[in-house]
Formats: structure tokens, sequence, C-alpha cells
């Protein structure tokens, strides 16, 4: 990289946001309600990994599953590398996290508008939702962006 050849932008800003990715995108859209938010990215949106993402969801959202299974799975699954207080975190807002993106626009794989569920491994019940297959990434993507440019 030759440094001469580099652009110098001056931005004033309240909140900089660095990364387009799921974690800069949600985090962009909460530090919005605190003030000016400028998210900085090596290229454009959508310049990140997120799309490429092909596993689905694990969330609970089914009435045959409850947070304490999901929870168990996790840690069972995680073989003492998981920390129980970030699990139970990642467990009971995942719900209100999906609702979100649904409500942003995110299209998840559905039957006569009802979500599908299958069972993964590590998993003891049917709690992975996807998006066109193993597009799950890319649609949670899209649906991020979306409500990012709706600033």
């Amino acid at each position: 990289m030759n440094p001469e050849k580099l652009k110098t932008y001056h931005i004033t800003t309240d909140i900089l946001i660095i990364g387009s990715g799921v974690a800069g995108l949600e985090s962009a859209l909460v530090a919005s309600k605190y003030g000016k938010v400028v998210i900085a990215t090596k290229k454009k949106l959508p310049d990140c990994n997120t799309s490429e993402a092909q596993g689905g969801v694990a969330v609970v959202l089914s009435e045959s599953d409850t947070y304490a299974k999901h929870i168990e799975d996790t840690l069972n699954v995680g073989n003492g590398l998981c920390k129980r207080k970030a699990v139970e975190v990642l467990v009971k807002e995942g719900p209100k996290r999906v609702k979100e993106l649904i409500d942003g626009g995110a299209n998840f794989d559905n039957k006569n508008g009802k979500i599908l569920f299958t069972q993964e491994g590590g998993h003891s019940l049917k709690r992975i939702i996807h998006a066109q297959g193993d597009a799950t990434g890319r649609e949670i993507e899209k649906t991020l962006i979306s409500c990012v440019h709706n600033l």
C-alpha cells in the first residue's frame, strides 16, 4: 500500500463504526438512537463476509422449545468452551433479534407464512431457521443494510 495514494477524509460524526458486517451494521442501528453514525468500511456496502454465512440461525421460537433446552444444548456441544452467561444472553435475546430482522424485511424459509425449522448438529430439537436454504447470511446482510439506509 502506497500511503501517498491514500485518500484523506474529514468527517464529523458522533459515533464511528468500523466494519460493515453483522456486528457493525447492528451497532450502527443501536447507536443511531444516540447520535449521528458513520460506518467506515474497506470499499462499500456490502463489503463483508456476512453474505458467506450459510448456516441457519438457532432460535427459540416454537412452543415445543424452551430457553433452558437451548442453553443446555449449546453448553453441551460447547464442551466447556462456552461461558454460561454469554450463552444465556444469546439464547434469550435471539427471538427478539429475529423478530427485528423480520420486521426489517427479512424473509426466512416458511410454508404458508409459518417459519420452517430444521434440526442440526448439537441441537435436540428443530430450532434452526434459514433463508433461501443456505443464503441466510445474505438475507440478514440485505435486511440490515436496508435498515441502516433507512435511518
